[in-house]
């Protein structure tokens, strides 16, 4: 089946190049991208042409994303279209889940799963869908009608559904997706669910509004009644109102309720079409009855998210030599730090620029890095102690490289490191976001190899894949785009909530061999312990980290495995509760209720932990295979 992705934008700003990489990076690929200007003046029709043949440029004189979408599906070749908007994001799926559901019927929509995508500070973050649940009493348009909905990124149009719709109605303002999901579905074609696949829809940050965020002003809520209107005329007209009566009261009983005290004409005609269709009280009851389920089954994440990388003027792949910007955070390291620096200055592959965020240091790291006369390296100064999170994400927005990499203060790298990363990054699809390397640990002497390629994302949910800190990772720059930077609410383990993030739109690669020297050494003196060690912090984030990522993990199957690792910190570790280890394995039992390892944990945690330990040295082997859901420690 040959897919047409149709990505109308005006104005598209720095979203624009994201959502055209989140279709091409799919894992089947669609066969045309079509970027249909709509009279930009940011440059973004620039920004689509810089992708050169593989996106399709049009020019639509008439304003309005349903007139550019309507071009757009002229202009398609394809068998199925989707209308992607220039700020939403496809994960690597999407379409192929969609196709495969899709596939069986010659006129029918498909649909994925969708997230919402929210900025909270420097990290665009995941968040559960803003819909309310549907009834098990409703078919799909009852449900649409009631406010259920899936936004035009999580659907695939065989084209012969969408001819039979007579395309998008471009008179309308807002609810325009909505209008044309009605319509197709009061008309009787099918929607096809996948459980497979993921979209996410983007929610704009600050004074941005988005035509959804339209959908509360007087204009929004009048077009909002207008296509109900239509609705119920159409359904009136195929002789089947009798049957979504219900579902038509509720749907204007909200508008009614919205509009009041903001447009008293627009409420007290919802009011009429809530008496056409059965009256007030009924319509309340459904409303109040849907509002408490969507509170109870609604998530909130709990941690804030920023402003995206901008976009770079060419990808690293049509570059022979790329800039690496390397990002090298530190704090009251001046010792270590002169180390780290001249591993990088030291690198084989000489195009790069290091910059050097200071967190606020006060002994001395500003003349130590004075020391060094390199016109590659960059100091800035941060004002005050603001956190390893703040520090790299300082660097991505002063970085100027296509490609970035992060070094550690405490870390060094093998020379041949950055030109090893480059070259693999530049034989690789764009598709693979992120490489990372095997290490040495600088006091033991013992090397870790990593081996985790490709989609990893099932595993990072189940731990930390890219061990021992940040210091073997390359990313290309619209990874940085695509997510944003680290999140500085998290009090540790900052970088795989990142991983987790990337994770889900990139695949990963690796450079096995130990190209990077960790530092393994006891205490610091000068810092205090590792956050990664500190007991309370990490525990902290992990809860954290389910709140956030729990729902996928679930989705995955690898929800348990956390449960279970973050279960044995508390049950191993001196500082760990017992208790909360013993809820811990009770939630992992829940979701894997057949594995055994749950159960025989649970048993054991009664028993005092030196004893527990004696009786995990006698089990031997099996004690063992219980363990090996374990994750590293510095998850």
């Amino acid at each position: 089946m040959r897919v047409s992705v149709i990505i109308p934008v005006r104005d598209g700003g720095p979203y624009l190049a994201p959502a055209i990489r989140s279709a091409l990076n799919q894992t089947s690929p669609p066969a045309e991208v079509i970027v249909v200007d709509n009279g930009s003046t940011d440059g973004s029709a620039e920004v689509a042409a810089g992708f050169g043949p593989a996106v399709h440029l049009v020019r639509c004189a008439r304003r309005g994303a349903p007139a550019a979408r309507n071009l757009g599906a002229e202009e398609a070749t394809g068998d199925a279209l989707m209308f992607l908007d220039a700020d939403d994001l496809l994960g690597p799926s999407a379409l192929a889940a969609m196709t495969r559901a899709l596939a069986p019927r010659r006129a029918a929509i498909a649909a994925c799963p969708w997230r919402r995508y929210v900025k909270e500070g420097e990290a665009w973050i995941p968040a559960p869908a803003s819909t309310p649940p549907r009834r098990p009493d409703q078919d799909d348009l009852a449900a649409w009608i009631t406010g259920w909905y899936h936004p035009p990124c999580s659907v695939l149009w065989s084209r012969d559904a969408f001819e039979l719709t007579g395309g998008w109605n471009e008179a309308l303002a807002v609810n325009q997706d909505g209008e044309l999901m009605m319509r197709a579905l009061a008309s009787g074609t099918p929607l096809v669910r996948s459980r497979e696949g993921l979209a996410y829809y983007r929610r704009l940050p600050g004074d941005a509004v988005s035509l959804s965020g339209m959908s509360r002003t007087p204009r929004g809520l009048a077009a909002r009644l207008s296509v109900l209107e239509g609705i119920e005329g159409r359904l009136a007209g195929e002789d089947k109102l009798g049957r979504y009566r219900a579902a038509l009261a509720e749907g204007f009983a909200s508008i009614a309720q919205e509009s009041a005290g903001v447009d008293p004409g627009t409420a007290e005609a919802a009011g009429r079409g809530v008496s056409r269709n059965g009256g007030f009280g009924r319509a309340r009851r459904l409303h109040r009855t849907a509002a408490r389920a969507a509170g109870r089954r609604r998530e909130r994440s709990r941690i804030p998210i920023g402003p995206a990388a901008p976009v770079p003027d060419r990808e690293p792949g049509d570059q022979p030599d790329p800039l690496v910007s390397v990002i090298l955070p530190t704090f009251q390291r001046a010792g270590p730090v002169r180390t780290a620096i001249r591993s990088v200055l030291d690198q084989t592959y000489p195009r790069l620029e290091l910059l050097v965020i200071d967190d606020g240091s006060t002994d001395g790291t500003d003349e130590t890095v004075a020391g060094f006369d390199d016109p590659r390296l960059r100091y800035i100064r941060l004002a005050g102690n603001r956190g390893v999170a703040a520090a790299r994400n300082r660097g991505l927005s002063e970085a100027r490289g296509a490609l970035l990499a992060f070094l550690d203060s405490d870390d060094e790298w093998m020379p041949e490191k950055t030109a090893r990363q480059v070259a693999l990054m530049g034989r690789r699809p764009s598709r693979v976001g992120l490489c990372h390397t095997g290490l040495r640990l600088r006091t033991s002497g013992e090397t870790w190899s990593p081996s985790l390629r490709g989609d990893v994302l099932p595993e990072i949910l189940a731990g930390n894949v890219v061990h021992f800190g940040t210091s073997s990772v390359m990313i290309r720059r619209e990874v940085a785009d695509a997510v944003g930077g680290f999140d500085e609410t998290l009090p540790a383990n900052e970088d795989h909530d990142y991983w987790a993030r990337i994770g889900r739109f990139y695949d990963f690669d690796v450079l096995p061999e130990p190209l990077m020297i960790y530092d393994d050494g006891p205490g610091q003196a000068e810092t205090g312990e590792r956050r990664s060690r500190n007991f309370a912090a990490n525990m902290a984030a992990r809860d954290l980290f389910v709140s956030r990522h729990g729902i996928e993990a679930a989705r995955l199957g690898m929800r348990w495995r956390y449960q279970m690792d973050s279960a044995r910190r508390h049950l191993d570790w001196d500082d760990g509760d017992a208790r909360a280890g013993r809820w811990l394995l009770a939630k992992a039992a829940r979701d894997r209720p057949a594995h055994p390892a749950a159960y025989v944990l649970l048993a054991l945690s009664v028993l005092p932990r030196p004893i527990r330990a004696g009786l995990s040295r006698r089990l031997g082997q099996f004690w063992g295979r219980l363990r090996s859901a374990r994750v590293h420690p510095g998850a």
